[in-house]
């Protein structure tokens, strides 16, 4: 694991509060055994290489490296590093943002866009997460292909097909929200998103679910 990553040079970079050297520590803290430091390192990811949704060079160059932990089921804590690349990757711009910007802006939009590329070229992973072991993994996948997958037929055929046989319930509320992000995303799609969702609200599924189906079609 994290193979490459010593010769990237890390303190050319910047995040929030300065160099990117501590970076590597950042990312091995990801896999660390010790909770305590995985939960550390999960708060210097956000805190400092994608602060407050910012996206740096040394968060381009982290993303690889995030991948091969969501891959890893020897590492613990995986969701929540879907969670981490679904943030990085899924920001997006409207025209208007792009008509008001200035230099340093600009150059920010840019790292948005390479932050999407690149995560969405990695989002089919996310299709085999969707049925990973780990529930918490589990959590996290439906939203981020949702957000990112570039197939959303795809996506809603498999948010349909995991549903009867996921046994956490709130990872099946996560693939009824999911639904209705592909939906908003994606306009072409809502009315079978929509056909979906009503069958939930009207079968005999859990209450929790059935309002969740009935909140997305709210949307």
């Amino acid at each position: 694991m994290f193979a490459g990553i010593d010769e990237v040079d890390w303190a050319s970079m910047e995040h929030a509060y300065g160099p990117a050297d501590d970076v590597p520590a950042l990312l091995r803290g990801l896999a660390s055994p010790d909770p305590a430091a995985r939960e550390s390192a999960l708060d210097g990811m956000y805190g400092a290489v994608h602060h407050q949704g910012d996206v740096y060079a040394c968060t381009l160059a982290c993303i690889p490296f995030l991948f091969e932990l969501v891959v890893d089921p020897g590492v613990q804590d995986r969701g929540s590093v879907v969670e981490l690349l679904t943030s990085i990757g899924g920001i997006d711009l409207d025209e208007d943002d792009e008509d008001e910007m200035d230099e340093d802006e600009i150059e920010g939009a840019a790292n948005y866009a390479m932050a999407a590329a690149a995560v969405t070229a990695g989002a089919g992973v996310f299709c085999e997460l969707i049925a990973d072991e780990d529930p918490g993994v589990r959590l996290a996948a439906p939203l981020a292909l949702a957000t990112l997958h570039s197939r959303p037929v795809h996506v809603l055929d498999l948010l349909r097909e995991r549903l009867p046989v996921e046994p956490v319930e709130e990872v099946r509320l996560a693939l009824a929200e999911a639904a209705g992000r592909v939906a908003l995303r994606h306009r072409p799609l809502a009315g079978r998103a929509a056909d979906w969702l009503s069958r939930l609200a009207a079968e005999a599924y859990a209450p929790g679910l059935r309002l969740a189906a009935l909140a997305q079609l709210a949307r």
